[in-house]
């Protein structure tokens, strides 16, 4: 009788340890922060972008209201 309860460990990973993206979800760029190029990690911190890189149904509000805002 096998145990087939305990979690097969994956060769070559360590555990519970995620691989971060290698590239932007939204533009396919080289990631800088958080999972997104330098650009499209201020639209995700807006919530002009969701961590998959899907826009929201009411973008085009968002974004007229990001471009309207003054830069920090």
């Amino acid at each position: 009788m096998s145990n087939d309860k305990k979690p097969k460990k994956m060769e070559g990973t360590s555990g519970n340890v995620l691989e971060l993206p290698k590239q932007c979800p939204v533009c396919s760029g080289k990631v800088k922060r958080a999972g997104f190029c330098d650009e499209h990690f201020l639209w995700f911190k807006a919530g002009l972008v969701n961590r998959a890189g899907e826009k929201p149904k009411d973008f085009d509000k968002k974004y007229q209201s990001y471009v309207r805002k003054p830069a920090a």
